[in-house]
């Protein structure tokens, strides 16, 4: 018994970790710039919507998200009047506009030995929540967690990880061992 429940702890902890990899580059919370290489960038400001394609890297400190397309969907202007001082280029996206960040096509998401991978992962901003799909897969080290649908939920600092109709949740973890 003992044994099965270190493991389910062992399990929630492995998922737990990848909260902050998921969301700290996506959502800009972290101390230091943003910085986001492509082949293309496409803004489309009565869209409101800028697109990043073609071999696309975000880093921020030790994380890093690569993906075929990035897009930054902001939301649509207030139309009460904004102060003088908030002078906002329409090329330029403040953090507090953001509606959703999507990653699409061969997504990885990197931090340390902490890899989280999908083919789209989409970040709701104000909700604080971050759905991965397209064959998701968690992995440290040799741990390893699969599913259909992995969904982390930032403000709650919590996970989950979903099966499909034919097929099952999977989790492969080595325990360490003791020094």
């Amino acid at each position: 018994m003992k044994k099965i429940s270190f493991l389910i702890l062992l399990t929630a902890l492995v998922i737990l970790i990848y909260v902050p990899v998921a969301a700290q580059v996506m959502s800009g919370n972290g101390g230091e710039p943003i910085k986001i290489v492509s082949d293309r960038f496409d803004i489309y400001s009565d869209k409101r919507i800028a697109v990043f394609s073609g071999n696309v890297m975000v880093t921020q400190e030790d994380t890093i998200i690569k993906s075929d397309e990035f897009y930054l969907q902001y939301k649509k202007k207030d139309t009460a009047p904004q102060p003088k001082e908030r002078n906002i280029n329409p090329g330029l996206v403040n953090a507090g506009e953001i509606e959703k960040i999507e990653a699409k096509g061969n997504v990885i998401i990197r931090q340390k030995d902490k890899v989280v991978t999908g083919n789209d992962a989409i970040f709701f901003y104000d909700e604080q929540k971050v759905i991965i799909t397209g064959d998701p897969i968690m992995q440290e080290g040799n741990n390893i967690i699969k599913g259909e649908r992995i969904i982390f939920f930032l403000k709650e600092n919590r996970g989950i990880v979903e099966s499909s109709s034919t097929g099952r949740v999977t989790a492969t973890i080595y325990p360490e061992e003791k020094k």
